[in-house]
């Protein structure tokens, strides 16, 4: 789990599908040691892994990544420069889960955009 480890929740605006988390990267989480010692940056699979715990905040439901059909990286994280982001989450049912739209963003710009499927 990498709520409390990797960010903290500071604010959450949310209903059952759709959820705005202002959370806090904590700059001393582990990973930052080897991604990249010095220079810490956020790894792609930990901003995905973010995005599918804060959707299973949302669902009250543990949910596995069943697919992304589309993962856009338009800017680097990194708890220096952006200590504080906004996640925004749609998620719309399926027969076995949910398609998912989410987007990692700040004031300044867009970090990451995804879409894909979660499954229960």
């Amino acid at each position: 789990m990498l709520e409390g480890n990797y960010f903290r929740i500071l604010n959450v605006y949310c209903n059952e599908r759709y959820g705005i988390f202002n959370i806090a990267l904590l700059p001393e989480c582990e990973i930052y040691n080897g991604h990249f010692p010095g220079n810490p940056v956020s790894p792609g699979v930990c901003n995905i892994l973010t995005i599918k715990e804060l959707a299973e905040s949302m669902t009250e439901r543990e949910l596995f990544v069943k697919s992304i059909r589309r993962c856009r990286f338009t800017s680097v994280i990194t708890p220096a420069l952006c200590p504080e982001l906004n996640i925004e989450i749609h998620l719309s049912d399926t027969a076995g889960g949910y398609d998912i739209t989410a987007k990692v963003y700040d004031k300044e710009r867009t970090y990451m955009e995804l879409k894909g499927e979660l499954t229960v």
